[in-house]
């Protein structure tokens, strides 16, 4: 890479890490424009689209990261948080699927569950009036998905349990309750 790509890349960065999302875009499109396979700059811009809630824009930018180059773990999961925030859970799962098998360690796992289930209590936080019921659904499965992530989080049971209560089925709000008591269980 030259210096001034590397130097472009690096401004790109140095704004997104500031918060300025909106310039980093443009620093990203700089190498974009000289390189369009340059795989860290599609995945940094997508980050600061997804940052700025542009999540069709960033998932096209995970995708071509994806095609330029399949084995791009952090790319996969990325795509997967973008294709959960616009309500297709099914394509997250693949794409879930598939950065753990490119980064099979525990920690990638446990990771990228935190950050689903940080995307599910946002679902339910989001805006000024409380959620509707295809909040909540759209909440059941980003929580479900983090719950196959991390089989052992007694959180995402419980959140579950209460997306339930709020969809009005108290058999399945039973169910993950008492899973969330399972996993923990609260100390005599």
């Amino acid at each position: 890479m030259s210096k001034l790509l590397f130097a472009a890349f690096n401004d790109g960065v140095s704004l997104s890490m500031a918060g300025n999302h909106e310039a980093a875009i443009l620093a990203f499109d700089k190498v974009l424009a000289v390189d369009p396979k340059h795989v860290p700059a599609l995945t940094a811009k997508g980050a600061s689209l997804a940052t700025l809630e542009r999540f069709e824009e960033a998932l096209r930018c995970f995708e071509r990261a994806i095609e330029v180059d399949p084995t791009e773990a952090e790319a996969h999961r990325d795509a997967a948080l973008c294709q959960l925030e616009l309500g297709e859970p099914e394509a997250a799962a693949q794409l879930l699927q598939r950065a753990t098998q490119l980064n099979p360690t525990p920690g990638y796992r446990e990771s990228a569950a935190v950050q689903i289930y940080a995307l599910g209590n946002a679902l339910l936080t989001r805006g000024s009036r409380r959620p509707d019921k295809a909040r909540y659904r759209q909440a059941r499965h980003v929580f479900e998905l983090a719950l196959t992530l991390s089989p052992g989080s007694a959180e995402c049971a419980r959140a579950l349990a209460d997306v339930w209560e709020h969809l009005g089925d108290p058999a399945q709000r039973d169910h993950y309750a008492q899973l969330a008591t399972r996993l923990r269980p609260v100390p005599a």
